[in-house]
């Protein structure tokens, strides 16, 4: 047992050594861990090598980092990405706020009760399934090509995302804690208060959020196939002008609403649900 004792120690010397010597090293190396520092090289790298491509290429069919930040500053200063933006974020919120209040309300109804559910869901996977740029044409003629079009386009991309991630919500929840519940005779309006509700309310924010993301696309989508306005319209006639660093500008500013979005979503639901959220570095 001594020899055994002696030996570990003789062994523990040099590594503690070696430990000691290249801990410098390590605590640098340790800086690579951090998933913030692996995604700012990563986006360093992405915007080298955009800007290095970006002047080897014609203009014509590509920008580099320099000539579109410029756009977007040109774009900001002459107040031309407001006006993209502003009549797409009152189509979008009004979009979206018609796709919450019907998915979730019809995701609970569908959810909770299988026979309603059984009946209505072909029609909703139907619909679903279609493609949404197929009914673009039917659209228009029924209600023209401005706004009340334009919501109605977001309203199919985004109501499906919420209806459908609240209704399979409720449906685990039912296996989970209903049989439970009705065990011990709870009445059915305090089991949809106090039991499926808050239960749910991860799948809510989930589908809430799939549904602005996927309005984002109904959103860019109409200003492309309907009234040349806002900000599909913006990128769509930058892009006929063959003017790529404005029309990458654009691009930009679509990826930093959906990213903002998903943030709020994300940080919405830290707060409503924080047990379901695991803790991550």
């Amino acid at each position: 047992m001594a020899a055994v004792d002696t030996m570990t120690a003789r062994e523990q010397g040099p590594a503690t050594l070696a430990t000691g010597v290249s801990r410098p090293v390590l605590r640098f190396l340790n800086l690579f861990q951090s998933s913030w520092v692996i995604r700012l090289l990563t986006l360093a790298v992405i915007l080298t090598g955009w800007e290095v491509f970006g002047r080897r290429t014609s203009t014509v069919t590509f920008a580099s980092v320099s000539r579109t930040w410029n756009a977007l500053w040109d774009l900001t200063v002459s107040g031309d990405l407001w006006k993209a933006w502003r009549s797409d974020l009152a189509i979008m919120f009004t979009a979206l706020a018609i796709s919450a209040v019907a998915g979730i309300v019809l995701g609970f109804v569908m959810g909770r009760y299988r026979s309603i559910d059984n009946t209505v869901e072909p029609v909703f996977v139907g619909v679903f399934m279609t493609p949404k740029i197929a009914l673009l044409p039917i659209i228009a003629l029924w209600l023209g090509y401005q706004f009340n079009a334009k919501v109605l386009i977001v309203i199919l991309f985004s109501f499906f995302e919420i209806f459908f991630t609240v209704r399979d919500g409720i449906k685990v929840t039912n296996a989970e804690y209903v049989d439970v519940a009705r065990a011990y005779s709870i009445p059915e309006g305090m089991m949809l208060t106090k039991i499926i509700a808050p239960a749910t309310a991860p799948y809510i924010i989930t589908g809430l959020r799939l549904g602005l993301l996927h309005g984002m696309v109904g959103v860019v989508l109409a200003g492309f196939f309907l009234e040349a306005n806002g900000i599909g319209g913006l990128i769509s006639n930058q892009t006929n002008e063959f003017r790529m660093h404005t029309t990458f500008a654009g691009m930009l500013t679509v990826m930093a609403v959906g990213v903002a979005i998903n943030l709020a979503l994300r940080l919405l639901e830290r707060w409503v649900t924080p047990w379901s959220i695991k803790d991550t570095p």
